[in-house]
C-alpha cells in the first residue's frame, strides 16, 4: 500500500507517484484516519493534498507536454483510474484534457515499430522516446528560414510581408505515421496552407494532427481543408490572431494523391481517389482529405497583416 511506503520513506516517497498514486495514496490515508490508524503525521498528509493539486494542475495547464512525457504504461494506468471516476461523478480533470489524454493513447496504438522511419535532413536530432514533439525556431539567417518567407510572401500574393518567425514542427509520431501513407499514396506531398483561429486547435494539430480540424457541412465534403494560397487563409475564421498586427498559419506536407472534384456532404473522394478539389477561377484553391493522417503540420509562420 501506498500508506505504508509513504510512512516509512517520508516526502521524499512523493517524488516517484504520479497523479493516480497521489489520489490512490490520498484515500488509504483517508480511511485509517477514521478508522483511526493513521500513520503519518498532519504536516506530511498535507504535502500529499499540495502534490496532487501540483499534479492536477500541470495536467490541467498543459495537457499535451504532460502526456507526451509519460510512458506507455504510465499514461494508460493514469486514464484507466480517470476512466473509474467518471461514473462516481469525480472529475479531476477538464473534459477537453480527458480527450487529450485519450487522442495521445490512440495516436500510440498507431505507431507500431519505427524501426524504418527516416527523418528529413534539415531536422535536428529527433528520438521517439526522449523527445518525441519538438518545436523548433528557425534562426531568420538561416536558408531554411529564407526559402519558407519566399514562399508565403508569393502564397499570400503580398511580396513585402513581414515574417517575424517560423517555428519547425518536429513530431517524431506523426511523422512516422504520414511517412508510412507515402508509401502507397502516388504523386508524393504537395506544400499547403492550414488554418485555426483557436490557440487550443493549434497545439491539439501541433500534438496530435489534424484528428479533430474536421470542417462538417463543408463546401467539397466532410473532411479537413487545405489552401494552395495563404491569401484564402489569411481571413476569419481560419487564420489565428495573436495581436491585432499578428496573425499565424501553418503551412503543411499534404498527400493529395489521386483527386477529384469534391461536392457537399461528401464522405469520402471517389474510388481510386485520395483527396478533392474546388475550383474557383482558372486553378484548384482547395483541396480537402478524409484521412487526417495524409496531412503533416511542418510549420507555424507567424507574420505582420497590414
Amino acid at each position: 500500500m501506498h500508506a505504508s511506503q509513504l510512512a516509512n520513506i517520508g516526502i521524499h516517497y512523493l517524488g516517484d507517484l504520479q497523479l493516480d498514486d497521489l489520489c490512490q495514496l490520498h484515500e488509504e490515508l483517508d480511511i485509517l484516519w477514521k478508522s483511526g490508524n493513521s500513520q503519518v503525521a498532519n504536516n506530511l498528509y498535507d504535502r500529499v493534498v499540495d502534490s496532487i493539486a501540483h499534479e492536477t494542475s500541470r495536467l490541467n495547464n498543459d495537457p499535451y507536454d504532460y502526456a507526451v512525457k509519460k510512458t506507455d504504461s504510465q499514461l494508460d494506468k493514469l486514464v484507466r483510474y480517470l476512466t473509474q471516476l467518471n461514473p462516481q461523478r469525480e472529475p479531476r480533470v477538464y473534459d477537453t484534457v480527458w480527450d487529450i489524454l485519450n487522442q495521445e493513447l490512440s495516436i500510440r496504438s498507431q505507431m507500431g515499430s519505427c524501426s524504418t522511419v527516416t527523418f528529413p535532413p534539415y531536422w535536428t536530432a529527433a528520438s521517439i522516446t526522449e523527445s518525441p514533439v519538438q518545436l523548433i525556431p528557425l534562426s531568420q539567417s538561416s536558408q531554411e528560414f529564407q526559402d519558407l518567407s519566399n514562399f508565403f510572401a508569393k502564397s499570400l500574393e503580398k511580396p513585402s510581408t513581414v515574417v517575424y518567425s517560423i517555428t519547425r514542427i518536429q513530431n517524431v509520431r506523426l511523422w512516422h505515421i504520414h511517412q508510412q501513407l507515402q508509401k502507397v499514396i502516388p504523386h508524393g506531398s504537395r506544400r499547403l496552407i492550414h488554418g485555426t483561429a483557436s490557440p487550443l486547435t493549434q497545439k491539439l494539430i501541433m500534438y496530435h494532427g489534424f484528428c479533430r480540424s474536421y470542417c462538417p457541412g463543408g463546401l467539397i465534403g466532410d473532411g479537413v481543408y487545405f489552401a494552395v494560397n495563404a491569401s484564402y487563409s489569411n481571413s476569419d475564421p481560419y487564420v489565428l490572431k495573436r495581436t491585432a498586427h499578428r496573425r499565424e498559419l501553418f503551412i503543411c506536407q499534404v498527400l493529395l494523391g489521386n483527386s477529384s472534384q469534391g461536392s457537399f456532404g461528401l464522405k469520402s473522394p471517389a474510388p481510386g481517389c485520395h483527396s478533392v478539389f474546388y475550383i474557383n477561377g482558372p486553378e484548384n484553391d482547395q483541396f480537402c482529405i478524409f484521412n487526417h493522417s495524409q496531412a503533416y503540420p511542418e510549420y507555424v509562420i507567424q507574420y505582420d497583416h497590414q
